[in-house]
């Protein structure tokens, strides 16, 4: 009988601990000067979405070209004369972008999960074919306007 009795104390000690009941209502406090202070209540009302910074996917609008399933999309981009292009993988293995006619001083660029994204300005006119030579069928044209 003696085993019983700590651990229905323990049993005890846990219901009335548990939080089952509600708290009391918020009382009003005394400062030391004598005023009433009443506790303001606490509001879990949703930030304004003004105040939140949304995860952003890159969107075709700003000059990003998404690396999907082994594709460039879109394939073809035309641009100003300045615009910087940005490609953006989604895909968890690596691609490369490299420039068919070398026009920069670096041709390769290597995209990794990791390092996803990749930006080359553009400041003259011209069609610029590239590719990557990891996968051979994947091939892109930016074409460049003045």
């Amino acid at each position: 009988m003696r085993p019983v009795i700590p651990f229905l104390i323990i049993v005890l000690l846990l219901i009335l601990t548990c939080g089952c009941s509600e708290a009391p209502p918020a009382q009003p406090a005394v400062s030391p000067t004598g005023v009433t202070v009443t506790p303001s209540p606490v509001i879990t009302a949703p930030l304004p979405t003004s105040l939140i910074t949304p995860s952003r996917t890159p969107s075709v609008s700003d000059n990003t070209i998404i690396i999907e399933k082994n594709t460039f999309i879109p394939a073809a981009m035309t641009v100003n004369v300045g615009s910087t292009v940005r490609w953006y993988s989604k895909d968890a293995y690596p691609h490369n972008i490299e420039f068919t006619d070398k026009s920069f001083s670096t041709s390769t660029y290597l995209l990794v999960p990791s390092q996803p994204t990749f930006s080359q300005r553009f400041n003259q006119a011209g069609t610029y074919h590239y590719s990557c030579t990891i996968h051979p069928d994947m091939q892109g044209t930016i074409t460049v306007e003045a």
